[in-house]
């Protein structure tokens, strides 16, 4: 949650897609599964990392930018996930620059700025 932290250190807003919350979860979730005490730790320290973030839910607006960006990506044989398209969106709507590791993945939409981290 480095990414969180150096926004704070210059007064900047991160907020993180719900879509994006459900991906991390389910990361905990699938690694510690069989484990329960472990996985309740986890899950309580990934709520502590979430924190950090403003939390955007999916709207209207955000499911039809999805369905634009969607469409034209199938036509160019492009296609992202369901996911990965609400993401997008997200950022899309709000302006935001999407954080992300996998900078040709989402350049494929050129609504969208991209950065690394």
């Amino acid at each position: 949650m480095e990414v969180a932290e150096g926004c704070d250190e210059v007064n900047e807003a991160v907020g993180l897609s719900v879509v994006s919350v459900e991906e991390y979860l389910s990361g905990v979730y699938y690694l510690y599964w069989e484990n329960r005490d472990v996985l309740k730790k986890k899950l309580a320290s990934a709520e502590r990392d979430l924190s950090a973030f403003e939390l955007i839910p999916i709207t209207r607006e955000i499911a039809v930018k999805a369905a634009e960006v969607d469409a034209d990506l199938i036509k160019k044989g492009e296609a992202l996930s369901l996911a990965d398209v609400l993401i997008v969106a997200t950022a899309i709507n709000h302006n935001l620059v999407l954080l992300t590791r996998n900078i040709e993945h989402f350049k494929r939409v050129s609504e969208v700025k991209v950065k690394s981290y």
